[in-house]
């Protein structure tokens, strides 16, 4: 078994802690997933010479150390309900990292070798981990914790946007490709820009962020991989 693979596992072992052990012990169980996820996006990075972040896989990595680091620097009311939440969110990412994607390793394409790439995919992938932190917090009956959680992820959701723009005008002379996954990133954004909009209406906000939450899983999945949507960003992959 390789480094890599033993780190990915033992993330799935400390985020099951965090959401079935008791209190005491699931915090700082679940909390191990920090500098075990470190661990993760150091060695891959050794390994293949660039920043982790070239295909679905390599991105993914990021996602339990940025959900165990939500954990550690939110201090809510419900904080069980927020470790709960956390932890099934690295949960959910932890057990395809390690048992389902494909941790092939490649070269990073030359429309990748920007100094946008970075901060463009980091900041999108703190978005979602937000946006899908304050979707599972609205279905809790926890406005509070899903507005504030939400409402950060948007502030990044909406940087990495920018600067996918100012990238996309860089490489290809233009801001805007209407490239399908620009779209649909576009459309992400609106249904959260109309979640904002609604005020007082506790079901149509929790019915927006679910609906968010479902266009940025097709965004990064369907949109991202299917042959039915060729476009700019197709060399992406698993």
């Amino acid at each position: 078994m390789t480094a890599l693979k033993t780190l990915l596992i033992a993330q799935a072992v400390a985020a099951a802690g965090g959401l079935l052990l008791p209190r005491r012990w699931a915090k700082w169980i679940w909390l191990s997933v920090l500098p075990l996820g470190l661990a993760t996006v150091l060695t891959r990075w050794a390994a293949v010479g660039h920043p982790p972040m070239r295909n679905l896989f390599e991105a993914f990595l990021w996602l339990p150390p940025l959900t165990g680091l939500c954990t550690a620097l939110t201090r809510w009311r419900r904080a069980i309900l927020t470790l709960r939440t956390d932890a099934l969110l690295g949960l959910l990412v932890a057990i395809p990292l390690a048992f389902v994607f494909d941790p092939a390793e490649g070269m990073l394409p030359p429309a990748l070798q920007s100094p946008f790439f970075v901060p463009h995919v980091l900041a999108y992938m703190i978005a979602y981990v937000l946006m899908a932190r304050g979707c599972l917090l609205s279905l809790c009956r926890a406005p509070g914790a899903a507005g504030g959680s939400i409402g950060v992820g948007f502030f990044f959701m909406t940087g990495g946007l920018v600067l996918g723009s100012v990238w996309g005008n860089e490489v290809w002379g233009s801001y805007w490709q209407w490239d399908p996954k620009e779209m649909w990133a576009l459309a992400t954004w609106l249904i959260y820009c109309a979640w904002f909009c609604v005020r007082g209406d506790g079901k149509l906000r929790t019915a927006l962020s679910v609906l968010g939450l479902l266009a940025i899983m097709l965004t990064v999945t369907w949109v991202n991989l299917s042959r039915l949507f060729e476009g700019v960003h197709s060399y992406a992959g698993l």
